[in-house]
């Protein structure tokens, strides 16, 4: 049963095949494509997120906000001091900040790898954004 209908099917297509001509386009077929094409190409402007009066009103309300706070407080900037507890930073030892960490071998390799494959993506990509500006220049 299967063997006919893939016999019949063969001779459909064979008849369908014989039937069908090679179409060509028409001689002037690339002229008339080319004259739909927009050949009018304009420039993209560039224009800043933030403009120059948006960053005049940011820096303008900063000016305004460091006043402010100079107005309230005044000029004694010794109980800004006295608030804040500086003898953290003298009796932290750096060198035992990470004595207690405990990394397994395999979190050490992972580690490594990731390293070295850094390292090794910094060359190519240098080398493909520097071919891609000599074929743009």
């Amino acid at each position: 049963m299967k063997d006919n209908a893939d016999r019949l099917l063969e001779s459909v297509v064979e008849k369908v095949m014989k039937s069908s001509h090679i179409e060509s386009p028409s001689s002037d077929f690339t002229k008339r494509v080319m004259a739909h094409v927009n050949t009018k190409s304009t420039a993209t402007v560039y224009q800043p997120l933030i403009s120059k009066t948006g960053w005049l009103i940011v820096f303008s309300g900063v000016i305004a906000f460091v006043i402010y706070i100079y107005m309230i407080t005044g000029t004694d900037t010794s109980k800004w001091f006295e608030t804040i507890d500086f003898n953290v930073i003298a009796t932290t030892d750096i060198t035992n900040l990470f004595s207690k960490l405990k990394l397994e071998q395999v979190t050490s390799y992972a580690m490594l790898v990731f390293g070295l494959m850094l390292c090794a993506q910094i060359p190519i990509l240098k080398y493909f954004i520097d071919k891609r500006q000599r074929n743009f220049s």
